[in-house]
């Protein structure tokens, strides 16, 4: 589906999956969408993001705590991210800079839109960010060395007048 126009969405929910290479075990974040907006024309597309990942939580009071002390240490509280790429294709690609505190990593995501009702838009997000030659200790997991982050969301859109 190939359309233009601006849309904005107030907070939902974003789930980040870690994948560790320590004892085969995966971990699975949410952290709330704090903004998004997209905007398509015929120059490309832009897709910003802010995230609130000091609030992220695993389900588990424990990896809550280590996970809180980390994002600390990095002075990480809002993630911002701003993609661009090119309109006219499905799915859309935008490559971006995810920032944190002194945290920066290239993500491209994979966008697809879906109508849900008059001109509102479900924003299906997906992408993968690696991070190689991290120190982090998960209680009840162990240290973890390289961390790749599975990006997915279902994000309601409404256009922006």
């Amino acid at each position: 589906m190939i359309i233009f126009g601006a849309w904005s969405k107030t907070p939902t929910t974003v789930t980040l999956t870690l994948t560790s290479q320590v004892n085969g075990k995966n971990l699975t974040l949410t952290a709330p969408i704090d903004s998004a907006d997209l905007t398509i024309d015929e120059t490309g597309c832009v897709l910003t993001m802010s995230l609130g990942i000091d609030r992220t939580k695993t389900g588990n009071f424990l990896l809550d705590l280590g996970l809180s002390g980390f994002l600390s240490s990095y002075g990480a509280k809002e993630l911002m991210y701003v993609g661009s790429g090119r309109s006219g294709v499905d799915p859309l690609l935008v490559g971006g800079v995810a920032t944190s505190g002194r945290v920066a990593v290239d993500l491209e995501l994979v966008l697809h839109l879906a109508v849900l009702t008059g001109s509102d838009l479900e924003l299906n997000v997906s992408g993968t960010a690696a991070f190689e030659e991290v120190d982090v200790s998960i209680p009840g997991i162990g240290k973890l060395s390289d961390l790749t982050l599975q990006v997915q969301a279902q994000i309601p859109l409404t256009p922006v007048a």
